[in-house]
């Protein structure tokens, strides 16, 4: 039997989940675009390509404000039909900005002719390799200087994607590291920028614990790290986290927002939900697998319910994807743990 869901079967929201349809990277992208932009334009669109990570996710800062930008992809030799509408749709008004359309690392020509000839001004930011590029992101004026910054490792399986929506949502820059440790384009950065407050979102598997002595002799410090015993584990941990500093989300009993859940994969869909955290409802990202919501993730939705219950509210959350990435009882699972305690299902 197909586990296919027939739309007119299984609905796509319920009282306490709104999905966002998408059965890939690019049509995700495109649903979250009409979602929180469904009248008003955006500053700015950024265009990337859905295969480098850590460039992508160091763009998510440049959702906030001023440049306000929406995230679309592109895959292949040109612009597809459905990203090129968007684009149309949204018309970016590039209000102080070097173009309308920021165009994220390589683009194959053909792409850049098809954006010029739908008449939008480009910016390219591109450099001499993706660390370049990084580096060039993280140096743009965004929001209010705070002094921090966020570093994960460059493996989406380590679940870093969730530090984009609070990018987009404050601005603070995105560095990384490995399990060699810090990349050289990271290093360059804290020499540049001493007495950095660094927030590591990493489980302490993915990243050895010698970055903070490394960070440490460029003169920062890291003030926390966020971990956890898997990357859905830390993103609960990263949603319920809050500095003294006021850095984090702090999801906690005080909190009534909802929050939004992404597949891992593909992590694509997770730096597009980024715009999420930042306009309109402001969420923190959970991961989810497609057929599983992890105990940890579970939990904390449950948790949210018996809080937002004394307030007489009904918690919230969005899912990102069609049933292809979220599968239908992973949003059941949901459902009643915002509505009844998280009972068995």
């Amino acid at each position: 039997m197909s586990d296919r869901y027939h739309p007119t079967l299984y609905q796509a929201s319920t009282t306490a989940t709104t999905r966002i349809l998408g059965w890939d990277s690019v049509s995700c992208a495109v649903g979250i675009t009409q979602t929180v932009y469904p009248a008003a334009r955006p500053n700015a669109v950024l265009l990337a390509s859905p295969t480098c990570y850590p460039e992508v996710l160091a763009a998510t800062r440049l959702m906030h404000h001023p440049y306000d930008a929406a995230l679309l992809f592109t895959e292949g030799d040109g612009l597809e039909d459905t990203v090129s509408r968007e684009l149309i749709r949204l018309s970016p008004r590039g209000n102080g900005l070097p173009g309308q359309v920021i165009v994220i690392g390589v683009m194959p020509a053909r792409t850049l002719h098809d954006l010029a000839d739908l008449g939008f001004k480009l910016w390219h930011v591109i450099g001499h390799d993706l660390w370049e590029t990084i580096e060039f992101l993280n140096e743009l004026e965004i929001g209010k200087k705070s002094g921090n910054a966020l570093l994960v490792s460059s493996d989406p399986c380590a679940g870093g994607t969730v530090a984009g929506g609070y990018a987009a949502h404050t601005g603070a820059p995105i560095l990384f590291a490995s399990e060699q440790g810090l990349y050289p384009s990271t290093v360059r950065w804290l020499k540049k920028h001493p007495r950095t407050r660094v927030f590591v979102a990493s489980p302490e598997a993915w990243l050895p614990a010698r970055i903070a002595g490394e960070i440490k002799a460029l003169g920062s410090k890291v003030e926390a790290w966020v971990g956890g015993a898997d990357a859905y584990d830390m993103s609960v941990r990263f949603a319920k986290f809050r500095h003294k500093s006021r850095f984090g989300w702090g999801k906690r009993e005080r909190s009534s927002s909802p929050v939004t859940l992404v597949p891992m994969e593909p992590w694509p869909v997770g730096t597009a939900a980024s715009a999420l955290s930042y306009r309109g409802k402001y969420t923190p990202l959970l991961l989810t697998k497609r057929d599983v919501l992890t105990t940890p993730v579970e939990d904390f939705l449950r948790g949210l319910h018996a809080r937002e219950q004394t307030q007489g509210q009904q918690g919230h959350g969005f899912i990102v994807g069609g049933f292809e990435l979220v599968s239908y009882p992973v949003q059941m699972r949901m459902h009643r743990a915002l509505t009844e305690g998280g009972l068995d299902f």
